[in-house]
């Protein structure tokens, strides 16, 4: 697409990013993918793992100031949620039909694919990790290869260098990571005289079932604690063997003293640890965040708000947990925070509940937002324009006064031609303009978009126009979105899609325009693949049992046409099914703490 490759002038930080990672992930797939090419579809997240791994790499060396490499463990930690469905699939995966082929470049080879070799850099290092990669790529250059290769020749560097526990190779680590699907919890518990036990399970959001009895891994451990805090190392102080339930640590640490597992968030598990030791993390947090490495921080949140979304924790302790939030002034954690936080709004939108999670979201963000401010400066480091930008949509979205009474003065001088609304916060202004305007505005930025060739520009238009509070011209603009010549690429429909599916007073139409006219857009589309992805926008939200007999129903009315799209429908039907379990076990907890706090 033109707006991953071209940066026209005035680019948003993330626009900008974007280009740029980019032109670094096909640059890898010079080597990775076609100097040594995976020997069957199977190892096709070797060439995507690998390339969404060193677009980071290369985007570092080119911008350090990024942080891409700390940046990282937000899209580890945004694959984690997928990979924690019963119906996710190992990295590695056999490829019988060509219907399978399209579905399998799919978040789990590219980011689950990225966060695993992220891990094997770590617990080899930087160092025995190059070497082996270079021996690897100059022995199959102009060849195919499989991931056994690739294990084979990363092992002998690793004996070398003495990087792995005793009689283990890459191979047998790695395989718990890529041939089976799905991730550990690692649960820490303390006994009075300082021993840690350590036990593996796997990780679930719908709560720990039956599903994952079998599943175990290697798993790497670095550590740090309160009495000699340390988050500069992330090379294994250990390894939990695959096979072990339990395993205690050496050496003893004082209960009074916190321990955190999983330094800067590099091994692909989560940790759960006892009240009292989130207790004791909390309390750090609040006292002097900054004795805990940053992106540990975003791993922290992160954990803390995915663990009570699977059920191992009572919700009381992230809600506790995000109070130090007000002394942030790091984008990653506010990422990591807001990520997790966004379920609950997700969730809550049709509930009694939603306005104290309002006022709630507001009292934590609007600290963070006037510490940014709504002026935007490009000059700005590249993480203080993504938490500008973080900070103004939240605000806005959360109603939050001054940010929507400025987002609708900026629009309407921007209407007049008077000035120009930065990259940063255009996304907003122009949704906050739209949601307000009525007719007027929704046909002044249809005109705008037809006028304009940048692309980056129309994709902030396309999903402005999705804003709107007026049913009737929502239902115009998806009739639009599948009508040859109306200005709208095939390849965007998927964004205007999307931009009426996550507007609240649209997602119901949304869903109910999918099923109406199923066959009209398999048709318009020319291919069903495509279509798997507003099945994915229109269902994400669902949490009913009614809404999940509609999935069903759905899929037995069209099933021949959405043999492509068997993953979206399974995901449709388990994420909701998760939805519902989360309603039933979390709703009237939450309203009851929203009302107390």
């Amino acid at each position: 697409r033109e707006e991953d490759m071209l940066l026209p002038e005035g680019s948003s930080a993330a626009g900008h990013q974007r280009v740029v990672i980019v032109v670094a992930h096909e640059l890898a797939h010079q080597w990775f993918g076609n100097l040594v090419t995976p020997s069957w579809w199977t190892d096709i997240w070797l060439n995507e793992g690998f390339a969404s791994y060193l677009e980071n790499v290369g985007t570092h060396q080119m911008e350090p100031s990024w942080r891409m490499l700390d940046q990282m463990v937000l899209t580890m930690q945004n694959v984690m949620i997928a990979d924690g469905l019963p119906s996710t699939h190992p990295v590695s995966q056999p490829v019988e039909h060509p219907d399978d082929i399209g579905q399998i470049f799919d978040a789990i080879s590219y980011d689950k694919g990225m966060s695993v070799i992220r891990m094997m850099n770590h617990f080899l290092t930087e160092d025995t990790f190059r070497k082996g990669l270079t021996n690897y790529l100059n022995h199959f250059a102009y060849d195919s290869a499989t991931q056994d290769d690739l294990w084979e020749f990363l092992t002998a560097a690793a004996q070398e260098d003495g990087r792995l526990p005793q009689n283990t190779t890459v191979k047998d680590i790695m395989d718990t990571w890529t041939l089976q699907g799905g991730y550990p919890v690692v649960g820490v518990t303390r006994s009075d005289d300082g021993t840690v036990t350590l036990t593996q399970q796997r990780f679930l959001l719908a709560g720990n079932s039956s599903e994952g009895e079998e599943s175990s891994w290697w798993v790497p451990v670095s550590y740090s604690s309160a009495n000699a805090p340390d988050f500069s190392h992330t090379f294994p102080d250990f390894w939990i063997p695959a096979g072990t339930s339990s395993y205690t640590m050496t050496p003893q640490i004082a209960k009074e003293h916190w321990v955190i597992l999983n330094i800067q968030g590099t091994g692909y598990f989560r940790v759960n640890y006892e009240d009292s030791d989130w207790e004791l993390i909390s309390n750090q947090l609040m006292t002097g965040h900054e004795v805990i490495e940053v992106v540990t921080r975003a791993q922290l949140l992160d954990d803390a708000l995915s663990l009570a979304r699977g059920g191992n924790l009572s919700y009381d302790i992230p809600l506790d947990l995000v109070n130090y939030l007000e002394k942030e002034v790091e984008y990653i954690p506010w990422k990591s925070a807001m990520a997790g936080l966004s379920y609950l709004e997700q969730m809550l939108t049709r509930t009694a509940a939603y306005g104290d999670l309002r006022r709630y979201l507001l009292s934590l963000l609007e600290p963070l937002y006037f510490s940014v401010g709504f002026e935007d400066s490009p000059d700005d480091p590249h993480l203080d324009q993504y938490k500008r930008s973080l900070a103004v949509s939240w605000a806005c979205k959360m109603g939050q006064e001054e940010c929507v009474s400025n987002s609708v003065n900026l629009f309407n001088s921007w209407m007049a031609n008077e000035t120009e609304v930065s990259p940063n916060t255009k996304s907003t202004v122009y949704c906050m303009g739209v949601a307000s305007g009525g007719q007027e505005a929704w046909d002044g930025v249809w005109e705008r978009f037809l006028d304009t060739e940048v692309a980056s520009e129309q994709t902030h238009l396309l999903k402005a126009l999705g804003c709107s509070g007026e049913l009737w011209i929502l239902s115009r603009y998806l009739d639009l979105a599948f009508t040859e010549g109306s200005g709208i690429r095939k390849q965007d429909i998927d964004i205007v899609f999307d931009s009426v599916a996550d507007n609240d007073i649209g997602r119901t139409m949304a869903w109910n325009f999918l099923r109406n006219e199923w066959e009209r857009i398999v048709t318009y589309y020319d291919s069903f693949s495509s279509a798997a992805k507003l099945i994915t926008s229109a269902t994400k939200e669902f949490n009913t049992p009614m809404e999940k007999h509609e999935i069903e129903v759905f899929y037995k009315d069209h099933e021949d046409s959405l043999s492509t799209s068997t993953r979206a429908v399974q995901i449709a039907l388990e994420t909701t099914d998760v939805n519902i379990a989360w309603m039933e076990n979390n709703y009237e907890e939450i309203k009851a703490w929203l009302e107390e706090n």
